[in-house]
């Protein structure tokens, strides 16, 4: 082998080394972008449970406020409201369609802020791994108390105009959207679609979900 030859192959080989390093590397750079969105949104909405500038009763309808602004920026409810109807979604107009998001991003967000929220200030979150196909995404996380008991909470995400939402969270393997449409269904086989909303509607009046989630938006 000549001189020449000799520089050709080594810079053939290393031109070799350089492309297959990109390659490894390149899927490892992007793959903390669902992380990263998760850990921006709790952290956001940790900084607000924690600020002292929220705390107390006098403070506490604002804070709500404040907290349900953003989990419904982060959140795409009307897909979660979508998914948790199932098939039943096909059959509604579209008026059923739009009071049924609306009903069902109240209760979502009250149930959220009671599983996962109200649990920001004094537990520490662990981010396991994420797992990336096409455009969807899970990012898996642990939820550890004072006392290091874990709580295993998980991400449902899919890419929306340029950005990615979440549409469901897993807490221990229990699906919120899935728990949801479970019992939705149930409600729509054994009485009506009717009834399931006059039962959402009372849930949300019971509480005071309504006027603290308009607000909000």
């Amino acid at each position: 082998m000549t001189r020449r030859e000799g520089l050709s192959s080594r810079k053939g080989l290393m031109s070799c080394v350089i492309v297959c390093a990109w390659l490894a590397l390149a899927p490892s750079v992007k793959a903390g972008e669902t992380t990263d969105r998760v850990k921006g949104e709790l952290d956001r909405i940790t900084a607000v449970v924690r600020d002292p500038a929220f705390k107390g009763p006098a403070k506490e309808d604002e804070r709500k406020a404040k907290v349900k602004e953003m989990i419904f920026q982060w959140f795409d409810v009307g897909e979660m409201a979508r998914r948790s109807l199932g098939s039943h979604w096909a059959k509604r107009s579209e008026q059923e369609r739009k009071d049924f998001v609306e009903l069902f991003g109240d209760l979502f967000v009250e149930s959220y802020t009671r599983l996962v929220v109200d649990h920001l200030a004094d537990q520490r979150v662990v981010y396991l791994s994420e797992s990336v196909d096409g455009q969807v995404a899970a990012v898996k996380t642990k939820f550890l108390s004072k006392r290091d008991d874990p709580t295993f909470v998980d991400f449902a995400l899919f890419r929306r105009e340029g950005t990615w939402a979440a549409y469901d969270v897993v807490i221990d393997d229990v699906s919120i959207v899935g728990n949801y449409r479970t019992q939705f269904n149930k409600i729509i086989h054994a009485q009506s679609y009717e009834a399931l909303v006059k039962k959402m509607r009372l849930k949300q009046e019971s509480e005071g979900l309504g006027s603290a989630a308009k607000g909000s938006r």
